[in-house]
């Protein structure tokens, strides 16, 4: 498969899906944990979560995670699935404003169900209950179809991430 058609696949499944597991890990202890995320502003990933949560308290030791996007409902030829490391990062202050009305319009399409979740920035930073993080992405694997086909053997490729970056910020 080209670049053109892997980077395309990593921006669909990005697109298509709304969570990811993250993978954290800190003093030798790893950790999982289903995250909601959407893709934006920007070519990066943001959540948020409780500061005190494990997966956060990770973050905070160590900011390099890793993660796996994929359809749990595909069967089949529908199978797709993306692995990746990422940078991750509470969210500024001077960026909270924008990455919190992103996520919550994008989030949440229905106005009342959007007013029901909806939390105001100020709740996701100082003694705010939440807060919200950035997923730099610093390498992308898919599985490798082609190989498969003819191997039937799961293997990975690495995707272009400049080209990929371009593509999400589109």
């Amino acid at each position: 498969m080209t670049d053109d058609g892997l980077v395309q696949r990593a921006v669909k499944l990005l697109r298509s899906n709304r969570y990811f597991t993250l993978a954290t890990c800190a003093d030798g202890v790893p950790w999982a944990a289903p995250i909601n995320y959407v893709l934006g502003p920007g070519p990066v990933l943001h959540f948020y979560s409780t500061p005190t949560a494990r997966h956060s308290r990770h973050i905070a030791a160590m900011p390099t995670v890793a993660g796996a996007v994929f359809d749990s409902t595909a069967v089949g030829d529908d199978v797709d699935g993306m692995q990746f490391v990422a940078r991750c990062a509470e969210v500024t202050a001077s960026e909270l404003a924008d990455v919190s009305e992103h996520y919550f319009r994008t989030n949440f399409t229905d106005p009342e169900e959007r007013d029901w979740w909806y939390r105001p920035p100020e709740a996701f930073h100082g003694d705010g209950t939440w807060r919200f993080y950035r997923l730099d992405l610093t390498e992308v694997y898919l599985i490798d179809l082609e190989a498969f086909v003819e191997t039937q053997v799961d293997t990975r490729v690495q995707v272009d991430l400049d080209r990929l970056r371009r593509s999400l910020g589109a």
